[in-house]
């Protein structure tokens, strides 16, 4: 590659400085004497002209890069050495006055050009790489052998021996040099079919080596004849010089400015057949020649066995070449239809690998009434992982997945990743699947080390399976149905298998006609609140209420867990939440106008809007506008929320503590977080989930762990509200326990806003 921006052809002035020259040259050659010009004007003439386009080619190697820079550096190099032997052709001609021999030291400069200009173009940046390299070199030199046998054979032969006699040297540099041009020419139109490139400088170089061939083989007809004068003959060679020189002064073209691949393969498909041209006409021609009874001498016998052992290694190489080629286009189709049909990250089936697999065991289905199952899994909370830990890490965990379900199916079964943390196992050959999905559930269960962080896996599943005597289904009816179990399995509390019965796709459709019933009641603000009491258990005082969201929906009420998840899904929730907020919010100032003891309103907060760009400044308006006190706000997250994104968390928590808004941690207990973690969270109170309350009373462990609990919430100052106190034994042993705060249907159940003004009075606590 080589430095430069745009294109331009060789300066104005060069191509006009070389028109005037070769003007110069006739119009010399016309009014000059002929032992003037051809003693004095011819030979400097051409020393010029070779010392002006080696120091052009240096230049041009100079500002050049990689495989460019060394080509003209070659060229540089063959034009000097004709300019070194030209010179001292001069020396002996012109300053001495005396005729140059021939052969003389001269020709070592002459033939050395040849051979350093094959070498610079075989060095010219191509498309054809080491191998068309070889291949070039191997046409060049068949094309050169082919040509200077016919010559020989024709008139060349002849014209030597007649004059040269036995002088094996004369003879040699008589013939080599036409042979060397030809190869020189072949070798540089096959290169110009291959280059990459801007085209013209080898085009310039090629034109060039072809007016120096043409000098070339006019010089070796007539000075075996012996009777060589210089004249016109000699303008190839200035000729020669000038086009190199301008092709060195040509501005190296931009890399948008190449040819296309299409246009390099017309051209090299057109070259390809230019070395069996010749090669052709001198094995018809020593053929002709034979059969009228020309007897080959030895020499003869030798170029033609050359040509035919260059044409045979060319085959070879060329057969060689299109198998490596042909075994490259296997491979990479291989390679393609790999990728077309398996998951890039893990290496399982892909979607349409699985469908089609699915498709063709359904069409045994069908014909031998063979059972087909499939085994959806989804990962559960495998955005947590992406949000905590990295993608880098979510994606190394659905490797090691992959394994682990390749590992637990059986031989015959295909496992399929279908995108994301969606897998799928299809199972053909019979069985029960429930055993076989339990199976893949328990691989999951040993947690996965992933960066130094050990990660508990779980998974949603789900069933759809045709037994013998079912009617058929299409593969994505199939997997539909599947995937709607699993879906079903995630709506009952995750971490199940479930199989696909017959209501569930009415289920589906419920949920979606839900869906617009929900925004519409968000937009009507006919989502409402209910409020129930935090007791304090020593006086049964109303120390709090927590908001809770109410739906009713053609003439029933939509629990809670139905329509919140749906919000969440369906991206609701942040509506949802600001209007919930702010009737709450709303309440609280009414309640609080005219009472002096505080009073704190807990609201639910989902985990995906804590860290919601624009929730802190949303909470901030709300107080300021109802003037809220200090700790009257409180909003209620649940651990999931809370140790997602920890550091993300615990600057929110931060900012609204700030505000005087409260933070409490719900649920406490059913998640994955630890209690040394409470300590790291700036939290306001913690709420013991229901199920921790359940057995107390009957259960001495849980007794236990519940003390316990206490005591460590004591130690670090963080209040407790016990959630689910249901009966009196429970609320007894909370009291023994030191429990000070609690809620459930014992103490109040959910009650209208209008009834909350009778209960901040106190409720009666059972003895």
């Amino acid at each position: 590659m080589e430095r430069g921006h745009r294109a331009a052809g060789p300066p104005s002035w060069a191509v006009l400085a070389s028109v005037a020259v070769v003007l110069a040259y006739l119009a010399a050659l016309a009014l000059s004497p002929a032992d003037v010009f051809e003693r004095y004007t011819s030979n400097l003439v051409q020393a010029a002209a070779g010392l002006v386009a080696a120091v052009l080619a240096a230049r041009r190697a100079r500002v050049s890069t990689g495989r460019s820079r060394w080509s003209w550096a070659c060229l540089a190099a063959g034009t000097g050495a004709w300019t070194a032997g030209q010179g001292w052709w001069c020396w002996v001609q012109v300053v001495q006055g005396g005729e140059a021999p021939f052969p003389s030291v001269a020709d070592v400069g002459f033939v050395a050009f040849p051979l350093l200009a094959g070498a610079a173009l075989l060095l010219q940046p191509t498309a054809d790489g080491s191998v068309g390299r070889v291949q070039r070199g191997l046409d060049a030199a068949m094309t050169s052998a082919a040509v200077g046998l016919v010559s020989w054979e024709t008139t060349l032969g002849a014209v030597v021996a007649t004059n040269t006699g036995d002088d094996l040297l004369t003879g040699a540099l008589l013939v080599g040099y036409p042979v060397l041009d030809v190869l020189l020419v072949v070798l540089g139109v096959l290169t110009l079919a291959r280059a990459t490139g801007d085209r013209v400088p080898t085009a310039l170089v090629v034109l060039g080596l072809l007016a120096f061939s043409v000098s070339d083989s006019a010089f070796a007809y007539v000075a075996a004849a012996g009777s060589y004068d210089g004249n016109l003959l000699d303008l190839g060679w200035v000729s020669g010089f000038l086009l190199i020189g301008l092709a060195a002064l040509r501005t190296p073209a931009a890399p948008g400015t190449a040819s296309t691949q299409r246009e390099r393969a017309r051209r090299i498909s057109r070259a390809d057949f230019l070395p069996y041209v010749p090669v052709a006409a001198a094995l018809a021609i020593t053929t002709i020649l034979v059969v009228a009874g020309r007897t080959l001498n030895r020499w003869e016998l030798l170029t033609a066995g050359v040509v035919i052992a260059l044409l045979l290694t060319r085959q070879y190489v060329a057969l060689r070449d299109n198998g490596r080629l042909a075994l490259e286009l296997a491979t990479r189709e291989a390679e393609l239809r790999h990728q077309a049909f398996h998951d890039g990250l893990t290496g399982l089936a892909n979607r349409a690998l699985f469908l089609d697999r699915l498709a063709h065991a359904l069409a045994l289905h069908a014909r031998d009434l063979r059972p087909v199952a499939v085994v959806f899994l989804d990962l559960d909370d495998f955005k947590v992982v992406n949000d905590t830990l990295g993608h880098a890490v979510g994606d190394e965990l659905l490797v090691r997945v992959a394994e682990r379900l390749t590992g637990a199916v059986r031989t015959g079964d295909t496992v399929a990743r279908l995108g994301g943390d969606e897998f799928a196992v299809l199972l053909e050959d019979g069985g029960d699947p429930l055993p076989i999905a339990a199976k893949v559930a328990d691989a999951l269960v040993p947690p996965f080390t992933l960066a130094g962080d050990v990660v508990d896996v779980h998974a949603s599943v789900g069933i759809c399976e045709l037994s013998p005597h079912d009617a058929p289904l299409a593969a994505d009816e199939l997997l539909a149905r599947s995937d709607t179990a699993m879906y079903a399995a995630k709506r009952s509390g995750k971490d199940r298998i479930v199989s696909w019965s017959s209501g569930m796709s009415l289920a589906e459709l419920q949920d979606e006609e839900l869906r617009a019933a929900l925004r519409a009641a968000i937009d009507d603000r006919r989502v409402r609140l209910a409020y129930q009491p935090i007791v304090e258990l020593d006086t049964g005082r109303v120390i709090g209420l927590e908001a809770l969201a109410r739906w009713r929906h053609e003439g029933r009420d939509v629990p809670p867990d139905v329509f919140i998840p749906l919000a969440e899904r369906t991206g609701l929730m942040t509506a949802l939440t600001a209007d919930l907020l702010e009737t709450a919010c709303g309440r609280l100032s009414a309640w609080t106008m005219r009472r002096a003891e505080p009073l704190a309103v807990h609201v639910n907060v989902a985990p995906s809007q804590l860290v919601a760009p624009g929730f802190v400044g949303t909470v901030a308006a709300l107080v300021a506008r109802y003037r809220l006190r200090p700790g009257g706000l409180v909003l209620e997250i649940t651990e999931s929320g809370i140790f997602a994104d920890l550091d993300a968390a615990r600057r929110t928590v931060t900012e609204l503590r700030q505000l005087g808004v409260g933070v409490s941690l719900d649920d406490f207990g059913v998640g994955y977080s630890s209690l040394a973690q409470l300590n790291s969270m700036p939290l306001d109170s913690v709420k013991i989930d229901r199920s921790f309350l359940a057995g107390i009373d009957t259960d001495p462990r849980q007794a236990t762990f519940l003390h316990a609990v206490l005591r460590l919430a004591e130690e670090i100052d963080l209040p407790v509200v016990a959630e689910g106190v249901e009966r009196p034994a429970q609320l007894t042993l909370l009291r023994a326990l030191g429990c000070r705060h609690a809620q459930g249907y014992l103490l109040g159940r959910p009650v209208d806003p209008s009834l909350v003004p009778g209960l901040l009075g106190g409720v009666p606590v059972p003895v």
